[in-house]
């Protein structure tokens, strides 16, 4: 998006209902119909389209509840790029491609098409002016694409996917001396806003800020998260590994895996946020919008905010997923460890106080900073699958692995009054009250534990 490709405009009675008389080329490579701004458009709009019909979802950056396709919002528009635009493909939350629609979790957008909301006694064959003039009038849209030479739609920003070697060299099919996309490209144009260049800097900038300080602070909670499962893997590891408890050492290196890929997420928000932090820093270096030159240069800036703010939104989304992985929600969470008991209450009453360790099937990933009732409130959250949970509390810290069922496990009854820290094994009592988790050597009991060792002595 950073390289504005410059192009000569060919009048056509074709084109649609612009102007001609009112169109002049200005120093900026962009086609400018400023005397357009602020007036009705012309077009009329077919009421039955799909996006039409969702009443308090009508489609726009943020698919908010506006009066649509009245006022012309645009005043100029330059073609930035040639891409297979993510947009068109997984960007549709209303048309033809809804069931490949993806940025629901991530963004909430929607791209628009002409084809579906222009009446068709007014629609006319395609041309970039065409596109624009469409476009112009859809709030929140800073880009139109066209392709094939005729498929026209609006978008709040364009991502460019993989794809093959095919170039736009579709021509338009209202003006054959113009590029239109291509069989699976986009032309991608930018929009600009009527007479607003030094407002709309200010307001890209500081959606960008907002974003930035948003994701900075998401990032100092994953890496704490990412710290805490990383030092309780390794103290667990050196723990238990010196008494043979392969069990728990398994689920130690689990947390220290966990905590990996949460850092590396982290660290991918803080460098997108490092990004918008310079754009913000560019963009309020600007100064005497007069110019033709700083209008140019924050035209590209904002380009580039519109970009990386998708890139942080898509980001941090998914850094979003991982940290409640990693310290689910405890709201609603007190007494939630009353509905479970020490696994040995299971197996042998006598030593259901001992500390003890469990391993077996995990559900979700290691969880951090939760006391007891929050891990009980945790594997409530996962109804259907998770039937307890080992936890650890070491030096203040806490930390939890949720099972889906008991495999192998140590009890402890050499440490006294008081071991080093606390080790425990709960079991959901809805799922064994009655029942025995004691392991059976003819393997028939499911749910027991398959190997369960007493040992005579205490972890460090």
């Amino acid at each position: 998006m950073k390289t504005a490709v410059a192009f000569t405009f060919a009048a056509s009675a074709s084109a649609g209902f612009l102007d001609t008389k009112q169109e002049h080329i200005v120093p900026m490579p962009m086609h400018q119909y400023k005397e357009d701004c602020g007036t009705e458009t012309r077009l009329h709009f077919n009421p039955n389209a799909p996006m039409f019909l969702q009443q308090d979802n009508v489609p726009g950056a943020g698919i908010d509840k506006f009066k649509p396709f009245k006022t012309v919002l645009k005043d100029g528009f330059l073609e930035v790029d040639c891409v297979k635009d993510y947009m068109y493909y997984r960007g549709d939350k209303f048309g033809d491609n809804k069931h490949d629609y993806k940025l629901g979790p991530v963004s909430n957008v929607s791209i628009v098409h002409y084809a579906d909301h222009v009446a068709k006694e007014d629609q006319v064959q395609m041309t970039q002016k065409v596109c624009f003039e469409f476009c112009r009038t859809v709030p929140n849209m800073g880009f139109f694409g066209i392709v094939n030479g005729r498929g026209c739609y609006c978008t709040p920003y364009f991502k460019p996917m993989e794809s093959d070697s095919s170039q736009c060299d579709s021509v338009c099919e209202g003006e054959t001396t113009l590029m239109c996309g291509g069989k699976s490209k986009s032309s991608v144009f930018a929009m600009h806003m009527c007479d607003s260049t030094k407002d709309d800097v200010s307001t890209r900038s500081g959606t960008a800020g907002g974003l930035k300080a948003s994701m900075d602070s998401k990032v100092k909670a994953a890496k704490g998260f990412s710290n805490d499962l990383q030092s309780a893997g390794e103290s667990l590891q050196k723990s238990f590994g010196a008494v043979g408890d392969s069990g728990a050492t398994g689920l130690a290196q689990n947390a220290k895996v966990f905590a990996g890929t949460l850092v590396h997420k982290a660290e991918d928000a803080e460098a997108v946020a490092k990004q918008l932090g310079s754009l913000v820093s560019a963009a309020n270096g600007l100064k005497d919008f007069t110019s033709p030159a700083t209008v140019t240069k924050a035209e590209r800036i904002m380009e580039d905010i519109d970009e990386t703010v998708a890139e942080g939104e898509a980001v941090t989304g998914e850094l979003d997923d991982l940290t409640d992985l990693a310290n689910p929600s405890t709201k609603g969470s007190t007494g939630a460890a009353k509905q479970y008991n020490a696994v040995m209450y299971f197996v042998d009453k006598d030593f259901k106080d001992v500390p003890t360790t469990c391993s077996g099937d995990a559900v979700a990933e290691p969880i951090t900073g939760l006391n007891e009732d929050g891990c009980a409130a945790a594997c409530d959250a996962n109804i259907h699958s998770c039937v307890g949970f080992q936890y650890f509390k070491s030096g203040g810290k806490q930390t939890c692995f949720l099972l889906s069922k008991f495999s192998t496990g140590f009890y402890y009854t050499g440490c006294g009054k008081k071991a080093p820290f606390e080790a425990k094994c709960f079991a959901k009592l809805s799922k064994f009250e009655g029942t025995t988790l004691k392991p059976n050597p003819s393997g028939k009991c499911a749910q027991c534990f398959k190997k369960l060792t007493k040992a005579d002595r205490c972890f460090k």
